[in-house]
């Protein structure tokens, strides 16, 4: 089992690092594993801040990089606020309660991904489609929502810098790994002080995770030709994740 956590992790840490859900992956595992759904969903913010800090981390400096994160910069306290609110919540949530917060999660997921499909493919506009204030109204959500279970926040993270604000999936990515690095470090806390964290799986995901992030920032990421098949990937991976959270949700 260790080594199916080792691979599960490598494997989620490249998916979160070309677009997000990879916790569709780790979470999936854990529960296999035996965990039930509040455990597992604590225990898989071990490797999600190591992973989204080595994916930061790995891709590589340049003048395009720099601008993204500075353009992500005034995102980052809606965020942090968020992710504060959603993590306390999901830390006094029941296993059968959060079992079934993720089930609903990712059967809801689908539906993002096929949703204006062409809109996923096309490149930054200059100008922004969203206010500041939307802006920083979404990003509060998706902080909430990530601090509660964070599986599939990089996808509503996507999907309102792509298919919203216009960016293109590339940069987007960018933004999305400043967030989540953000979004992760204080609902990670607030659940490894709740006592539910099982170490040595999350520590074993986490491994992985930090090699695959380190792979995909550092690699797969700069191929333009890997983009288009993103949106596949995350459609397969959430389509495991939700047929294993609704058979643990009903067990």
């Amino acid at each position: 089992m260790d080594l199916l956590f080792f691979l599960g992790g490598c494997l989620a840490g490249i998916v979160n690092t070309l677009a997000g859900n990879g916790s569709a992956i780790t979470v999936s595992l854990l529960l296999f594993g035996g965990l039930d759904g509040a455990v597992a969903n604590a225990t898989n913010r071990v490797g999600v801040i190591l992973q989204t800090f080595t994916s930061i981390t790995s891709v590589r400096p340049s003048a395009r990089k720099r601008y993204l994160l500075h353009r992500g910069k005034g995102l980052i306290l809606p965020t942090l606020l968020g992710s504060f609110a959603g993590g306390w919540l999901g830390s006094q949530v029941s296993a059968d309660g959060m079992e079934w917060s993720l089930a609903i999660v990712m059967v809801g997921m689908l539906v993002t991904l096929f949703w204006k499909p062409e809109a996923w493919g096309g490149p930054s506009e200059v100008l922004r489609r969203l206010r500041p204030w939307q802006s920083a109204l979404l990003f509060f959500a998706i902080g909430f929502y990530g601090g509660y279970i964070q599986m599939g926040i990089g996808i509503l993270m996507l999907s309102v810098l792509v298919l919203a604000d216009r960016w293109s999936l590339r940069d987007a990515n960018v933004i999305k790994l400043l967030m989540a690095l953000v979004l992760a470090l204080p609902a990670g806390i607030l659940y490894i002080q709740s006592g539910l964290v099982e170490w040595r799986p999350g520590l074993i995901l986490a491994l992985g995770s930090m090699l695959g992030a380190w792979i995909g920032g550092r690699y797969i990421v700069r191929i333009p030709k890997a983009q288009p098949y993103v949106r596949w990937i995350l459609v397969a991976v959430v389509v495991f994740g939700a047929a294993q959270s609704i058979y643990k949700a009903m067990t």
